[in-house]
């Protein structure tokens, strides 16, 4: 897990298109099929509505409508770690279980666990703190049958909730907010892997079938 994220990490705040760096290679694969291999040339925030992916480095860019992707691999120079998949979702605004309005365009989502019941996800989002704007990660969960993702932890440098906090992500899964409330998964443990209450609720999910 921590390899993936520190992988992640690493391309969203490099692929600003910024001209001294090096872009991400990526393979971006459309709903119509069409495949195209390049390098990412968007940042893949909260703010795009668009792919852009450029055949070389600092090449002619070219734009997909996130209404037009299936899916995008991040592809690594190192042979050992595996691509990560990011996929566009629809998302909820608000982390709290039952509320929130659902977004009218989707967010760019890495895969960072995929169980029988839940996947989980990361994505970057823009917050405005201090006088200054920085880009955080957000972890992310959907349920295997459901279409929209909810945010429920905000794992960044400014923003860290507490086990209690965290549990109105998942008011209507009682085992699981009792668990974050008096369980042995420490604040420390889930903000360096978010992904330990998606495990655990998947594990609830598979019991309640």
């Amino acid at each position: 897990m921590k390899k993936i994220l520190l992988l992640m990490i690493a391309v969203f705040m490099v692929c600003s298109v910024s001209s001294a760096q090096k872009p991400t290679k990526v393979k971006l694969i459309l709903k119509d099929s069409t495949v195209v291999e390049g390098f990412l040339r968007s940042e893949l925030s909260d703010r795009d509505t668009v792919v852009t992916v450029s055949p070389d480095a600092k090449g002619k860019k070219s734009k997909y409508s996130l209404s037009q992707v299936e899916r995008l691999f991040l592809l690594s120079v190192n042979d050992s770690i595996k691509p990560v998949e990011v996929v566009p979702l629809r998302v909820f605004s608000s982390m709290h279980s039952g509320k929130g309005s659902i977004s009218d365009s989707p967010r760019m989502l890495s895969i960072a666990y995929q169980g029988k019941h839940v996947n989980g996800y990361i994505g970057y989002v823009w917050v405005y703190n201090s006088a200054a704007w920085n880009l955080e990660p957000l972890a992310y969960y959907k349920l295997t049958d459901s279409q929209v993702a909810r945010p429920y932890l905000n794992f960044g440098t400014i923003f860290r909730k507490s086990k209690s906090k965290m549990a109105d992500s998942f008011e209507e899964y009682p085992e699981l907010t009792e668990e974050l409330k008096n369980g042995s998964l420490t604040t420390k443990a889930i903000n360096d892997d978010p992904m330990l209450i998606i495990k655990e609720l998947d594990k609830i999910l598979e019991k309640s079938r």
